[in-house]
């Protein structure tokens, strides 16, 4: 009894301890995204991160977060709350199946985050910082698309109602 108790007191803080995707689990996808692009591409993304940057992908792929809150951007984090939809594919709860129709009406969801922010980076129509926030969006989404809990029952609110 006095082990399992043990046990447990030791696992559980091993569970405080652990921290969310956030910005560590966008660094990895970037930098492993990053590390299988072709020359071409990583040369053609190179002109949409800034210089200061060295070209890593990786940070730059927790921007659409940090743009979002008082605390990383209190300056004008209210202009961007627009796009917090955008980070998650929301379904009714309990249910097991998605339906883009339902579940991503006018592409407000990760999936039409995904096709826009695609078609936006390589279309000349829009203007260079235009596009860069395209690359930096389609960065982010992509490791959204990869958290496992960005995409499921809308009451779990993208993870922060599971306890």
């Amino acid at each position: 009894m006095l082990i399992s108790t043990l046990y447990f007191v030791l696992f559980y803080q091993e569970i405080v301890s652990v921290f969310s995707w956030g910005p560590i689990g966008h660094n990895l996808v970037a930098r492993l995204a990053q590390s299988q692009l072709d020359s071409s591409t990583n040369n053609w993304i190179q002109n949409y991160i800034p210089r200061n940057l060295s070209g890593d992908l990786s940070a730059i792929a927790s921007w659409p977060d940090i743009i979002l809150y008082p605390m990383t951007n209190p300056l004008d984090y209210e202009n961007w709350q627009w796009s917090l939809e955008l980070h998650y594919i929301n379904i009714p709860d309990w249910s097991c199946e998605y339906i883009s129709s339902r579940d991503c009406l006018n592409n407000r969801c990760l999936e039409g985050a995904l096709k826009n922010y695609s078609q936006r980076l390589i279309d000349n129509n829009y203007d260079y910082v235009q596009q860069q926030q395209a690359l930096f969006f389609l960065v982010h989404f992509v490791g959204d698309a990869h958290q496992p809990l960005h995409a499921g029952f809308k009451g779990d609110v993208g993870g922060k109602n599971i306890t």
